[in-house]
Formats: structure tokens, C-alpha cells, sequence
């Protein structure tokens, strides 16, 4: 299964979600591997899409496209279903369940890159919840 970067982009914000107090900024170019220009367009696609909401547009002098804030980024119910649709996840599991049905469908995929990231996720939200809070 391929994905396109827009896809990935949407799967990481799905995973930040699940956790108890989700960091979206933490969703970055960088930890994704993607061009910032490349991964701005992605969120831009994803408002759009009605995917996502409350990502901050800013336009930066002399940028080509708009870099985007996602402090107050949430998926919308079209967002999640989307992912629990294209990953085959149940969307009574809870959220720890998703994020190991999220690293199990990339890693079948061999989608080193945003498993990765997912995995880092994983570890984060599973660690918070022995915890008692991601």
C-alpha cells in the first residue's frame, strides 16, 4: 500500500490524537522527513478537505506557501473516520489499541518513516497511561 504525503500527515496527527492530552505541534516536517514547503501543503489540503480544523495559517513575506501553527489542530469526525477506514482499525478500540492497529497496518506496509514516528507516539501514549495520563 502506498501513501501519499497527505495521508501520512493525517495518520500522525490520527495517532497524536489518541492520547490523553495530545501535543499536534509535535507533528512536525522534520520528525515526518518531508520538506516543510511539502508538509504545509499537506495541512492545507487537509483544511480543505474539512480532515482537520483550527490549524493556524501564517504567511510569511516572501514564503511560496503558507506555514500553519497546529497548537489547536483537531481531526474532525471525517478525519478519524477516514483513518480507521484506510487502516482497518475498529473505532470502538481505545485509543492505545489504535495506535497498535496503526503500527501494525504501517509496518505490514513497510512504512518505515512514519511508523517511526507512530512507534514513538505509541511509546508516549503507552507509557502515559501506566502512568496514569499521556
Amino acid at each position: 500500500m502506498e501513501l501519499d504525503t497527505k495521508q501520512k500527515v493525517l495518520i500522525a496527527l490520527f495517532t497524536e490524537y489518541q492520547k490523553d492530552l495530545p501535543n499536534m505541534r509535535s507533528i512536525k516536517a522534520e520528525t515526518l522527513g518531508l520538506q516543510r514547503d511539502v508538509f504545509n501543503v499537506a495541512i492545507s489540503k487537509l483544511v480543505t478537505e474539512g480532515y482537520i480544523t483550527d490549524a493556524l495559517e501564517i504567511r510569511l513575506p516572501g514564503e511560496t506557501y503558507p506555514a500553519y501553527r497546529l497548537d489547536d489542530c483537531k481531526l474532525t469526525r471525517d478525519g478519524i473516520d477516514y483513518v480507521q477506514n484506510k487502516l482497518e482499525i475498529e473505532p470502538t478500540l481505545s485509543g492505545v489499541e489504535k495506535i497498535k492497529g496503526v503500527v501494525e497496518k504501517l509496518g505490514q506496509w513497510g512504512l518505515e518513516q512514519v511508523k517511526e514516528v507512530v512507534v514513538k507516539i505509541a511509546s508516549e501514549t503507552i507509557k502515559g497511561s501506566i502512568g496514569g495520563g499521556a
